[in-house]
């Protein structure tokens, strides 16, 4: 299987992935969020329009030279989802009841909220000075600050934060379940169901075209879907479960199980990748290479996390705030960079220079996004007791 012959390839795992180290922290990740980010910005400044702030074709699309990237940038969010897996489930990690999920829930509001709630701010002042009706905007603001299930919303990326508030859901819930239901089994839950949606979906593709079968392809491709995590449940759990490797002190058939487990639920995720990406073959295959490439880099990141550790001492900072970068870049530039590429294309610069300057002006934006963000982080955590600083008064 893949992922075994992956596992095997990078050695045998060091002391310190026997270790239960809970506040590891992962540089390796850092660069692949930044990496994702770029991918998906990528993705969507290939589809933006130089006469109109809307996603275009053809002529009208203000770089034509990233159409390479159209469709094929998308899988940065699929990159994201196994992120989040390991790191909500590493987070997540210890012990269960009532408190412990709060402070779960809190802490993952203090995380994403903010950032959100500025980001979708900026977006509704953009499309409102493009001449977008106020009402309806504020609408898509509303639906888009409180993570609803149910769209339009203000920026087209808040679909996937509202996955991601579901499978916070469901890990706090196992936590409040004292673990009855372990995050591991949560994971294999989430991975199977998500793999047989995933199944019926491939089947009905590959049947001969019918009216029958497009109409079920068409109702499987609904939004709830993704929202109950069929969709995209497989890439949770491959996180989730390149975790509970990570965490796994037992050897033999358990881990080999396990191992077994990820490669399922990682072939059911190229599949949906392969499905997902509305391009020619070689556009859809070279998606699922960057997936399969970046699951790697983070099995090897996470295996030698102290070799590399070391290795970007110098350079610690700087990928960590990429890092964090990579969340408000996300936010802000699908809506709010339709607007900049129209307005920096409307002066009749270059394309290349365009481009620069319309990624450059989405950076700056980010950055003061995550500035002020992490400014209500700290004042909101203010408010909470800090368990580590409490037992430092005690010992004192």
């Amino acid at each position: 299987m893949l992922i075994i012959s992956i596992y095997h390839q990078v050695g045998a795992p060091p002391k310190s992935w026997k270790r239960m180290k809970r506040h590891d922290h992962y540089l390796t990740i850092d660069i692949l969020r930044i990496f994702a980010a770029i991918l998906v910005l990528l993705n969507h400044f290939a589809t933006f329009g130089w006469e109109t702030a809307s996603v275009v074709e053809g002529d009208h699309v203000a770089f034509g030279f990233l159409s390479a990237f159209a469709g094929l940038g998308a899988v940065g969010v699929e990159v994201f989802f196994v992120i989040s897996g390991f790191v909500i489930a590493m987070s997540a990690s210890g012990d269960g009841g009532l408190s412990h999920a709060i402070r779960f829930a809190r802490i993952r509001a203090i995380r994403i909220l903010p950032a959100l709630w500025l980001s979708a701010l900026v977006s509704l002042v953009a499309r409102a000075c493009y001449g977008e009706d106020l009402m309806p905007l504020l609408m898509d603001f509303s639906r888009s600050v409180i993570l609803s299930p149910k769209g339009p919303y203000i920026d087209g990326v808040v679909w996937s934060l509202v996955i991601e508030a579901v499978f916070y859901f469901l890990v706090a819930m196992a936590i409040l379940s004292k673990f009855r239901l372990s995050l591991y089994g949560l994971a294999k839950l989430i991975g199977f169901s998500s793999a047989v949606y995933i199944l019926v979906l491939a089947g009905l593709h590959v049947v001969p075209q019918s009216t029958d079968a497009d109409e079920w392809i068409s109702f499987l491709s609904r939004f709830q879907f993704k929202v109950l995590m069929a969709q995209h449940g497989v890439f949770f759990a491959v996180g989730m479960i390149l975790f509970s490797v990570k965490s796994d002190h037992d050897k033999g058939d358990s881990r080999k199980f396990k191992l077994e487990l990820l490669s399922v639920f990682s072939v059911m995720g190229m599949a949906e990748i392969f499905m997902s990406v509305d391009r020619a073959f070689e556009y859809r295959t070279m998606a699922v290479v960057i997936w399969i490439v970046c699951v790697f880099v983070m099995i090897v990141g996470i295996k030698y996390v102290d070799l590399i550790g070391v290795y970007f001492r110098r350079n610690k900072s700087i990928i960590t705030y990429l890092g964090g970068l990579s969340y408000p870049i996300y936010l802000n530039h699908y809506s709010v960079g339709m607007v900049i590429v129209w307005m920096v294309c409307s002066l009749g610069l270059p394309d290349g220079i365009a481009f620069l300057v319309s990624v450059s002006i989405v950076l700056g934006l980010s950055m003061g996004v995550m500035w002020l963000e992490r400014k209500i982080q700290t004042a909101i955590k203010s408010w909470f007791p800090n368990p580590a600083r409490e037992r430092l008064k005690l010992a004192v």
